[in-house]
């Protein structure tokens, strides 16, 4: 499995989670399989509630550590993004490999719609692809491991 896949794949996950302007995101973890070699495409997603969403983020951000023999991670989270001076709602997402230094942040943007012509519902659509808004280090990077 290839990072810019992972990132695809946090991508679609964050936006079919997202309900309602009104509950944000629950930030995520999504981790190769063991296995993933063999089993292409098979991730692990863990979701990190607490009580405040900065709790929830925290908690994300700590459980990806380096050494743990993760090859690659993203971790998602709901916040924002200002691309040619409009602010969006967007899914945000870190990535990073272990053999790496350099990570990356992603912008999935999104909007939610309003369908039906009797009864009213929302739906969360994607605005274009995910695109890179900034860099950051990779969370599984050590400084004494050595690039392969």
């Amino acid at each position: 499995m290839q990072l810019s896949e992972l990132i695809k794949k946090a991508a679609e996950q964050g936006i079919g989670s997202i309900e309602d302007a009104e509950q944000p995101l629950i930030p995520f973890t999504m981790l190769p399989r063991a296995n993933a070699a063999t089993e292409e495409g098979q991730v692990t997603v863990t979701r990190f509630a607490a009580e405040f969403p900065d709790e929830s983020l925290q908690h994300a951000q700590s459980s990806v550590r380096p050494n743990s023999g993760i090859p690659m991670y993203v971790l998602a989270w709901d916040g924002s993004v200002t691309v040619e001076g409009r602010e969006w709602d967007a899914v945000l997402i870190e990535s990073g490999e272990s053999q790496a230094e350099a990570g990356a942040i992603y912008a999935q943007r999104y909007e939610l719609q309003k369908s039906g012509l009797f009864k009213r519902r929302r739906r969360t659509v994607a605005i274009g692809e995910p695109v890179k808004t900034g860099e950051c280090r990779s969370r599984l990077w050590s400084p004494g491991q050595s690039a392969q």
